[in-house]
């Protein structure tokens, strides 16, 4: 068996081979685990996709705020998810039900960051006429 240790961006490699077979096959395992974490903030933002009219925001005017305002803001990458939300609309007392982007950042904690995020909510309710965009904040240690 031969062993190998380095370190590459942050990480701990470790290759074991083997001289055992598997059907004929040589086995080869790599092990990837990070030697470090970090404290950070996770942030979570709602985009909801209905009109006050009834109507949707179309996929076209998603995928253009997405990749001009959003991939601004987050250039490191982030994690979209297709949702459906549920919530009370305060002048109607009525629940409304609507398809929701979850947009998930992760960063190490900055006002200048949250400012930013902020602006970006604000941008979204105004162009496409949003009550709010909904946004959670939480501390995590993250590993990379």
């Amino acid at each position: 068996m031969e062993r190998f240790t380095g370190n590459l961006n942050r990480f701990s490699i470790l290759f074991i081979i083997s001289k055992m077979r598997y059907k004929n096959y040589l086995v080869i395992l790599l092990f990837l685990c990070s030697c470090s974490s970090a404290k950070m903030v996770k942030t979570t933002l709602y985009f909801g996709q209905s009109r006050p009219d009834g109507s949707f925001i179309a996929e076209n005017e998603w995928t253009t705020f997405k990749e001009n305002q959003i991939s601004r803001v987050f250039p490191e990458g982030c994690t979209i998810i297709n949702a459906k939300g549920n919530w009370r609309d305060p002048e109607t007392k009525k629940i409304i039900s609507e398809p929701t982007y979850m947009v998930i950042y992760f960063y190490k904690k900055s006002s200048q960051k949250s400012k930013q995020i902020d602006s970006l909510r604000n941008l979204y309710k105004r162009i496409f006429i949003q009550q709010s965009v909904l946004r959670t904040d939480n501390k995590v240690k993250a590993e990379f």
